[in-house]
């Protein structure tokens, strides 16, 4: 995650303090596994220990910071006498807040993410600390609001330390926990809300996540584990029926039997006198268990070469905690390829995945071959970045490297970007829930399938081009095992012609892009014509967002209307939008300010209706809303900007203007 997009969310956080502790520890004292109730700032203060967070060794000294989100398992080993802070908070971004905001919330909540580091100025965020702590073990209401006020001068010190050595924060592995959890835990009731509020996000989150990570849902995980758990239990006391169930979550025993016999393909009872009698069982809730969930184990351990802790970037010390990611995306991505690929020994005929999704036969080369087949007649995984392109597929470059693709791809899963290719005729098979509700698109899109946020949807597919925007690695690996996927970062373009125009080459479909553009050239030109003749040559346009206590003006960069606007039909800012805030995204305004960014014409995106502004008193002394000149509509429809939308936008408000200009 960025600095910038981590101090975005710090910005529109609210905060609450949950406790400042001082702890000391004696020479080899053990800090017993302790989960973090809530989001915690680690700062050590002198001596050394071996730290643990999530099973994540390292070797801190004095005036270490470390950061782990809830749920996040802290242990600790004093070296020698050892003195540090812990603080715990709490920080949730509360509604309504921009849809933006909380797309980025979801996928890097940067108070949940782990980190640690060495600050390049310790002294500034210890003594921030010290005092914090004081006033925080003072009784006194007024001395908690003053150590709540050290606090965010601590955060702000720290985020600028940060931002000034260079360093990127990292996302926890929700798995991970979720599965140290009910390991630890199976024995009690635990529900998806339980482990959501336990980890401090969305039920659907988590349950989208873990099963990207691990192939199962988290429900199902703990089934399995109980299960795998009884069965242990049964070849190994003499617990009766009740007590196993008991033991392993189920306090109805009856339920219990039903649902291990669904599960293990035999009732308890029989179970066990089979086992015992050497008996085999068609079903291992332990095979399935252990083939589907790779056992998380701490994946290193710092000695005491300190120097050999951290990756050093620009001025400063700091280790992302990546490791746990590796073992449990990789069995993921185990399973796609071989459900994509075929393995076999010399001399059999399997079959290899062909650029449309498709099948072939194929013969397994040797070694040696011209082919270049791998040793012992197994056949090598298809690497798409080092593909040597032919007849059928090109080279393309993207953020993540080289790419070979389909020269004319038929399967498109277009994860993002769907209105580009609709435009251009390519009639992807799957897109993403919340572009398929764009209203500028309910007409053309029949036959896309929703593929939501299921990596499992989109393999089913079978695709053979994906194409998405996302920057995140891990899963763009996970759509490349699936078919050749084109990352095209958000932002990337800088008008309608240049996206259309990517978009055509890409698809090798470069006359109907030409085709496209000419005729949105020709409405677009016939709009803003139309609006020139109709509206007076000075008169001013702006482009708002109410969302309640909030107010954002919106220049020629973006949505909610303002590339159409600014940038399509040319008009004129209101005197308070400079060209500095016009280069910017959107720009947050106060409701006192609210007249100097008011135009003779109001596009105003909000879910209120027209009669709240005409009743409120500061709403209703605009010019705007007393001539009845505000075009008012919702994010669904605003939030849109693709061709498609763009084009339509463009002669929606073009039609308002000249219908508004007459009364």
């Amino acid at each position: 995650m960025s600095i910038e997009d981590h101090i975005l969310l710090w910005n529109h956080a609210l905060v609450r303090m949950m406790d400042v502790r001082h702890i000391r520890m004696e020479f080899n004292e053990k800090l017993p596994a302790y989960d973090l109730p809530a989001s915690a700032f680690l700062l050590t203060a002198r001596g050394s220990a071996k730290v643990s967070l999530d099973g994540h060794f390292s070797m801190v000294r004095r005036f270490h910071v470390l950061h782990g989100g809830k749920g996040a398992r802290l242990e600790i080993e004093a070296e020698d006498v050892f003195e540090y802070y812990l603080i715990l908070y709490k920080a949730s971004l509360v509604p309504p807040f921009r849809r933006e905001l909380q797309l980025l919330m979801e996928r890097e909540n940067p108070f949940q993410q782990q980190y640690d580091f060495t600050p390049q100025y310790p002294v500034e965020l210890l003594d921030k600390v010290k005092r914090m702590h004081r006033e925080w073990s003072r009784p006194n209401t007024l001395e908690r609001l003053h150590a709540k006020s050290l606090f965010y001068q601590f955060v702000y010190e720290l985020l600028w330390q940060i931002q000034r050595q260079g360093l990127e924060t990292d996302s926890p592995d929700l798995s991970a926990q979720a599965i140290r959890y009910m390991t630890d835990n199976y024995q009690h009731n635990i529900t998806i809300e339980s482990l959501a509020q336990l980890l401090n996000y969305s039920p659907q989150y988590i349950s989208r996540k873990f099963k990207e990570q691990t192939g199962n849902s988290p429900i199902n995980f703990l089934i399995m584990l109980r299960m795998d758990k009884a069965q242990e239990l049964l070849l190994t006391s003499d617990a009766t029926l009740q007590e196993v169930a008991a033991s392993v979550g189920y306090p109805d025993m009856f339920y219990f039997n039903r649902m291990f016999k669904k599960h293990v393909g035999v009732a308890p009872g029989q179970y066990k006198k089979r086992k015992l009698a050497g008996g085999k069982i068609q079903y291992s809730a332990k095979k399935s268990l252990t083939s589907s969930i790779v056992k998380r184990v701490a994946q290193r351990y710092i000695g005491d070469e300190y120097e050999n802790h951290y990756q050093y970037k620009l001025e400063g010390d700091f280790t992302l905690y990546r490791g746990t990611k590796t073992s449990m995306t990789a069995t993921l991505l185990l399973c796609l390829m071989l459900l994509l690929s075929a393995c076999g020994t010399g001399g059999t005929n399997t079959t290899t995945a062909t650029a449309n999704g498709g099948s072939q036969p194929a013969n397994v080369q040797p070694a040696d071959a011209a082919q270049g087949g791998a040793a012992d007649g197994q056949q090598g995984s298809t690497n798409q970045a080092s593909s040597a392109p032919t007849e059928t597929t090109k080279t393309v470059s993207t953020v993540f490297g080289d790419v070979t693709i389909p020269v004319n791809p038929k399967r498109i899963v277009a994860i993002d970007y769907l209105g580009s290719l609709v435009a251009l005729g390519a009639n992807p098979i799957g897109s993403s829930e919340w572009l398929m509700q764009n209203p500028y698109l309910k007409d053309k899109i029949d036959g896309v399938e929703n593929v939501g946020d299921s990596i499992e949807k989109v393999m089913e597919m079978e695709p053979d081009l994906i194409i998405t925007l996302t920057s995140d690695q891990e899963k763009y690996e996970l759509f490349s095992k699936i078919a050749p996927t084109v990352s095209v970062p958000y932002n990337k373009f800088k008008n309608v012609h240049e996206e259309i125009n990517y978009f055509g080459e890409l698809l090798g479909v470069q006359e109907k892009a030409t085709a496209w553009l000419d005729d949105y050239d020709t409405r677009i030109a016939a709009a803003k014509a139309k609006v020139k003749q109709a509206l007076p040559e000075d008169a001013t346009v702006s482009v708002l967002e109410d969302q309640d206590k909030s107010i954002y003006v919106f220049g020629i960069i973006s949505g909610r209307g303002g590339r159409a606007i600014y940038e399509a039909l040319g008009l004129n800012p209101p005197v308070g939008l400079t060209k500095e805030i016009m280069k910017e995204k959107y720009y947050p305004i106060s409701l006192e300010k609210l007249g100097d960014f008011a135009g003779d014409y109001v596009v105003l995106t909000s879910p209120k209706a027209m009669d709240e502004y005409k009743s409120n008193p500061l709403w209703s002394q605009l010019d705007a809303i007393k001539n009845d000149r505000v075009f008012l509509w919702t994010e669904d429809q605003s939030w849109f900007q693709d061709p498609i939308a763009m084009l339509s936008q463009v002669e929606e408000l073009a039609n308002w203007l000249i219908e508004k200009s007459k009364s």
